[in-house]
């Protein structure tokens, strides 16, 4: 669940968004999905490369590092409402996982919490859309 082409990730979370990741959500069946796997699905979406976004109505350009997506597709693809899908993207947000930007015509996210990423090639891209002030990390 990972976009093709990356060998590794760069990630800073916060105590929150570990515990979140850890955990798990119930589909409208009332299957578990954990949460790890449904953050790996949205940056399955990132945007390797700038360009424009493919399989959407209104596909919009795209820079290294956001993602196009829509509630309605997230909503079938996971099986959740779209109410239970905008929750769920709000508390990401919260977490700052994912910052998004919704508008009449798309919506886009991307993910400040990912630092760099290292394609299979061996080159480094660092994220354009980190947030600089994160929490404070106290060392051990």
């Amino acid at each position: 669940m990972r976009p093709t082409g990356i060998e590794t990730f760069a990630f800073i979370f916060s105590a929150g968004a570990l515990q979140w990741l850890h955990g798990t959500t119930t589909d409208d069946d009332g299957r578990e999905i954990g949460n790890f796997t449904l953050f790996g699905d949205l940056l399955a979406r990132m945007a390797l490369a700038d360009g424009t976004s493919k399989g959407f109505h209104r596909p919009l350009m795209l820079s290294v590092g956001q993602a196009q997506y829509s509630e309605e597709q997230l909503s079938t693809h996971w099986n959740m409402g779209r109410k239970h899908i905008r929750r769920l993207l709000d508390g990401l947000e919260r977490l700052e996982l994912i910052d998004t930007c919704r508008s009449r015509v798309a919506s886009v996210m991307t993910f400040p919490c990912l630092l760099q990423w290292m394609a299979k090639d061996g080159s480094v891209v660092s994220n354009p859309f980190i947030h600089k002030q994160r929490e404070r990390i106290e060392p051990f």
